[in-house]
């Protein structure tokens, strides 16, 4: 039994690592460096005119832009808006199809956690900014653009 098992697994290391196993696997067309920067460029453009239309809609319900791009060691978050005693934390995704899940599906609980330490450390600058000292109800919302337009998800993760 155990001398068969072994020549299973050689058959199929064999197998695997044949030309005419290689040879079935479709090929990527090899892009040029300027070809990828040139995507990602394209790619960096479209994440900012999803943003520009995220702050629209949200100025459109009576939020304040506040923050844009906030960095910290930890992460970005892509919009900051407050209305009233709350601030929301707001991350703008960009697809172009709902592959793979669609963009919702890409904010992880890796993304989710750099999110919020970043919101964590901007939340004291913001409250002595635009709340006078107190700290705001926060929350965390997400903008979705497609091609069939904006979705806003709203209240998707609570921070008090």
């Amino acid at each position: 039994m155990l001398e068969h098992k072994n020549t299973i697994q050689h058959a199929f290391l064999l197998a695997s690592t044949s030309q005419e196993h290689d040879a079935i696997k479709p090929k990527k067309p090899q892009r040029s460096r300027s070809q990828r920067l040139l995507s990602n460029q394209d790619a960096q453009q479209k994440g900012l005119k999803a943003e520009q239309h995220a702050q629209q809609l949200l100025e459109s319900a009576g939020f304040q832009c506040i923050g844009k791009r906030l960095s910290s060691r930890f992460g970005e978050i892509d919009l900051a808006m407050a209305k009233g005693r709350l601030l929301i934390w707001v991350e703008v995704r960009y697809r172009q199809n709902n592959q793979f899940g669609g963009a919702a599906a890409s904010i992880n609980n890796q993304k989710w956690q750099r999110i919020i330490l970043t919101a964590g450390y901007w939340l004291k600058s913001l409250t002595q900014q635009h709340f006078n000292g107190k700290t705001p109800f926060c929350r965390f919302d997400v903008v979705i653009q497609s091609p069939k337009g904006l979705d806003w998800l709203q209240d998707v993760r609570q921070l008090t």
